[in-house]
């Protein structure tokens, strides 16, 4: 396929994957960020869901410079598996988005979920994430986003966040939340989430990645 010059701008260009197939098979082969998302190659990803005491789960708000979904709430820290990392490597994005230190042993795999999307600006994104979750119960204000990365975080109960994706319900509001300034400093929010405000993940996939209907229920 040939390189669209019409194409968005893309966040870390040159950053170097590797391209996998459909099924979720590396191929040895890398490519930079650029030409696999405009060219639509199978790449991995690093997902990081963090469930907090109380059936809570936290969610970034992606900064509004994102290439892919600017604006939207997402997994607590999600990012690009750069091509020869280890699991353990991959990890780097918790602390890389939220500022946090974590042991990689504290995460639990709750396996691979595949995720393809169309953008109007020609991105094709086309992911395989590995996604791990954190318990941790930890204050927001105790996080510390870049903010080139993240716009806000916020803990939700985990029960409306699923009614919220179902649609059940058509708003919820964050438990604890803060907003992130153009100079990474953080300080408390309250923010009202609609359907449309999340990536578009389906109540199945949020329910088996967060796994445990003590959690949920």
């Amino acid at each position: 396929m040939s390189t669209n010059n019409t194409i968005a701008q893309q966040n870390d260009p040159d950053e170097l994957l590797e391209v996998f197939d459909a099924a979720g098979r590396p191929t040895g082969v890398a490519k930079s960020r650029a030409a696999i998302h405009i060219e639509g190659d199978w790449h991995q990803a690093f997902h990081c869901w963090i469930v907090r005491p109380g059936r809570q789960v936290v969610l970034q708000r992606r900064a509004l410079t994102k290439d892919t979904f600017p604006g939207c709430w997402d997994a607590a820290a999600a990012g690009h598996w750069r091509f020869g990392e280890s699991p353990a490597e991959a990890a780097r994005e918790i602390a890389e988005e939220l500022g946090l230190t974590v042991d990689f042993a504290e995460l639990v795999f709750r396996g691979r979920e595949r995720m393809a999307r169309h953008f109007a600006s020609g991105l094709v994104d086309r992911e395989h994430h590995q996604v791990y979750v954190l318990s941790s119960n930890a204050r927001l204000s105790s996080y510390r986003p870049d903010p080139a990365e993240v716009s806000g975080v916020g803990a939700f109960q985990a029960g409306e966040l699923l009614a919220l994706l179902g649609g059940k319900i058509s708003c919820l509001t964050t438990v604890e939340a803060v907003r992130v300034a153009d100079d990474g400093a953080v300080s408390p929010a309250v923010f009202e989430v609609q359907r449309q405000d999340v990536v578009p993940y389906s109540v199945a996939r949020v329910r088996r990645i967060l796994g445990s209907a003590k959690l949920i229920c």
